[in-house]
């Protein structure tokens, strides 16, 4: 077998490992549970392609907006800010949610959860292929499908999520 179909089958029988060991649900064990009152209602608004991509959008066409989330028995206040997108709203509104629950939900962030948790959630509802890359700095240069692309932040944690297109691999001739 080629070089290349065995590491990436290698890689993919450690996503699944990995898939099937996470719970997204559960907390680790060394931190308290949280509890399961998360109340979030994200506001967006439409963002034009390429209005956050640093060509001089400002903070209304990024969509910067406040959103309160309840954790914990209290209610805080999150900064959303859609950055770039090239994805339908409801989409936006999806992860956006998702990773406010998460962020409220860990008390430390962990960004390799909160990036398994919104690409778990993305390929089961959407289809497969979508990628997540969460930090508080990091680069990056991607090529996306049409209307798969949305760069964000809640509060100091930035989340790029995009899909990319999944085309069938040929045996090698």
């Amino acid at each position: 077998m080629d070089p290349v179909f065995e590491e990436l089958e290698r890689r993919s029988r450690y996503l699944n490992s990995l898939v099937r060991r996470t719970r997204l649900t559960d907390p680790p064990e060394a931190e308290p549970k949280p509890e399961t009152d998360v109340k979030v209602e994200p506001k967006l608004k439409a963002v034009e392609p390429g209005a956050g991509d640093g060509k001089g959008g400002n903070a209304e066409a990024e969509g910067k907006e406040r959103t309160k989330v309840k954790a914990k028995g209290e209610e805080r206040k999150v900064a959303v800010r859609v950055r770039a997108a090239d994805m339908p709203l409801p989409l936006q509104r999806r992860a956006v949610r998702i990773a406010a629950e998460a962020v409220a939900a860990m008390p430390k962030l962990e960004s390799k959860r909160l990036a398994l948790a919104l690409k778990k959630d993305f390929d089961t509802t959407y289809g497969p292929a979508w990628h997540c890359i969460v930090g508080t700095s990091f680069g990056s240069y991607v090529t996306h499908s049409k209307g798969g692309f949305l760069y964000f932040s809640v509060d100091k944690v930035h989340v790029l999520l995009f899909r990319t297109a999944v085309e069938p691999l040929g045996y090698p001739r």
